[in-house]
């Protein structure tokens, strides 16, 4: 996940402009057209490329505050049903990246990789405080699975609801 927030900044810095386009948030904005602003915003987000921006700003809030004990100390717990799962957070700091992992997906080898970062990152997105109902088009949920796509289009022959059993 870590390695995703980093990419998206420096693609976005486009060599000291700030004006670029993260793959992410390329790969995001065409599918991801509803909830895109998390619950502690007061104002809308007008598509996926700017909600991609606001996530990953929020993000560098949640690590700058666990790493500056600004927060709560972050923990990992086991869990027995889902991949990954964390509460969705109801304000903008001092949010814990605490989440719970079910230790049996970590050692299937159908949860590859991808699939478990972007679980993770789904799970990091409710401490980040977007809410989901699980069904398409929710940013909560493209997001991720662009990640689990490897940050490619979405194929008519793999459903969604592949992706939405690795999240909580």
């Amino acid at each position: 996940m870590l390695f995703q927030w980093y990419d998206h900044f420096n693609q976005k810095w486009a060599g000291g402009t700030n004006t670029g386009i993260s793959e992410l948030a390329a790969c995001t904005n065409p599918y991801a057209t509803k909830k895109l602003k998390p619950a502690w915003a007061k104002s809308s987000v007008p598509n996926g490329i700017a909600a991609t921006n606001l996530a990953m700003n929020q993000f560098t809030q949640l690590i700058r505050d666990n790493g500056f004990k600004k927060s709560p100390p972050a923990t990992i717990d086991p869990r027995s049903s889902t991949t990954v799962y964390a509460p969705t957070a109801p304000t903008k700091r001092r949010i814990p990246l605490s989440l719970q992992i079910n230790p049996k997906q970590l050692d299937n080898p159908a949860v590859t990789s991808l699939k478990l970062t972007g679980s993770v990152f789904h799970s990091w997105l409710h401490r980040a405080g977007w809410t989901d109902p699980k069904i398409t088009s929710y940013f909560i949920s493209e997001c991720p699975m662009c990640v689990m796509r490897d940050l490619k289009p979405k194929r008519p022959e793999v459903t969604d609801s592949s992706y939405y059993k690795y999240f909580d």
